[in-house]
């Protein structure tokens, strides 16, 4: 019984925290790059085998019911601050490398 009631403390530090709104906003940036449908990221550099160039671009089917970034993060806000789950989202991103 003993044993049991000291592992009490350590069963109670897995208690979830509740979300805040600056957790939630925090955790909400990554997404409000997709507010409108579309992200993409380009790079260029040298390596020791030459030059290098990267990119990559992701559609979703938010492309079709875009909202603006703020509309979008106050949306996010909201949602996680309630528990609720994110909304399903489907798309394709292509990318590539060159040497």
């Amino acid at each position: 019984m003993i044993r049991r009631l000291a592992l009490l403390p350590l069963l109670a530090a897995c208690d979830p925290s509740p979300m805040t709104p600056d957790r939630a906003a925090r955790a909400c940036q990554a997404e409000v790059r997709q507010a409108d449908g579309i992200s993409g990221n380009v790079g260029a550099g040298v390596s020791n085998d030459g030059p290098v160039a990267t990119g990559n671009i992701t559609i979703t089917n938010r492309v079709l019911n875009p909202q603006a970034p703020e509309d979008f993060l106050a949306d996010c806000i909201a949602r996680r601050t309630a528990g609720r789950p994110a909304p399903t989202t489907f798309g394709i991103s292509l990318g590539d490398s060159r040497r």
